[in-house]
């Protein structure tokens, strides 16, 4: 479904990806650990489209896609970032950010976009926040909590299902209960809908509750894949040497 074949980006004199090669299966839900400089941030950015490799090439649904721009590959390719100021406009409401989000994958204007969504799918895609819904969504969304905006910020990237949704670290500046209920959120969303899901992760035990399959990206490469199976073998301990924990104690 995604592949990546022997890809390579440089910046300067610091070789970032190295010959990276992988394939994604339609329906995956991949988890990505890996300590800071392994190269996950510039793997998600080379899917995305924001970096453009040295070499290689980017295949999706057998499409190459390697030249194509991040916004063209904004109809295909979804991100959610640790930062929950660059997944949403903080001065819009929550009502206007959704409606707009219902019409990132089509050509329209803001006025097309306010019609979008109906009030009773309003209700009952922010049901899980259970919040007063009609307040809710006259709120503009930096008055709402870290936990509130990055929820909203998932349903937002996932109301035009792409073909693949990269989730950056998410619950990284979350409490542990935000936290948890955006994953709780993700994973059921993601198993419903069969949604090709990439994960970057500092948490060893959210790599091991979440997903089908984790990836160990390190030095530029992926040097290991498991699987269902070899998860259920796994413990924390078993990731120590491929998590930064300092990034898990301070968030960035």
């Amino acid at each position: 479904m995604l592949n990546l074949k022997n890809i390579n980006v440089t910046f300067g004199t610091n070789h970032v990806l190295k010959d990276l090669s992988c394939t994604v299966q339609a329906g995956d839900f991949i988890v990505i650990v890996g300590t800071n400089g392994a190269g996950k941030s510039t793997f998600f950015d080379t899917i995305a489209g924001k970096v453009k490799p040295d070499s290689g090439t980017i295949f999706l649904d057998g499409a190459d896609i390697t030249n194509l721009s991040e916004i063209q590959r904004a109809c295909m390719v979804t991100r959610l970032f640790q930062n929950t100021h660059l997944n949403s406009v903080g001065s819009m409401t929550v009502a206007q950010n959704l409606a707009m989000a219902g019409y990132s994958r089509k050509s329209a204007r803001l006025v097309d976009g306010m019609d979008g969504l109906t009030p009773e799918q309003l209700v009952a895609l922010l049901a899980p926040l259970n919040l007063d819904t009609a307040s809710l969504l006259k709120k503009p969304m930096n008055a709402l909590s870290g936990g509130q905006r990055q929820l909203i910020a998932f349903m937002m990237s996932t109301l035009q299902a792409p073909k693949v949704l990269l989730l950056d670290e998410p619950t990284a500046a979350l409490d542990p209960q935000a936290a948890t209920k955006l994953l709780q959120l993700a994973s059921t969303f993601v198993a419903k809908h069969k949604l090709t899901t990439l994960l970057i992760t500092h948490d060893p035990h959210i790599a091991l509750s979440i997903g089908n399959k984790i990836w160990i990206l390190e030095d530029g490469h992926i040097t290991k894949q498991f699987g269902v199976e070899d998860k259920k073998n796994l413990n924390p301990e078993h990731l120590i040497g491929h998590i930064d924990y300092q990034s898990l104690q301070h968030p960035h």
